[in-house]
């Protein structure tokens, strides 16, 4: 069932990439506007695989930096 779904993301992707720009951005500002807490937490968990994979974890000042950044 994953591969199913991997091949569909591929294909819309594919299919978005064939797509004017002016409608690639709209799509993306639509996107944005709906689905905004989504992308940011996919962003992130995406980012952490990466930094677990290369073994890039933050010191504990950095953590501590990152923390105070968020938003309240």
């Amino acid at each position: 069932m994953q591969t199913e779904h991997m091949k569909t993301a591929q294909s819309l992707y594919a299919l978005y990439e064939t797509l004017p720009i002016d409608i690639q951005q709209a799509f993306l500002q639509e996107l944005l506007q709906h689905q905004q807490e989504k992308l940011e937490g996919l962003a992130f968990y995406l980012a952490c695989q990466q930094a677990k994979g290369e073994d890039d974890f933050l010191s504990e000042a950095e953590s501590q930096a990152f923390i105070n950044s968020l938003p309240q």
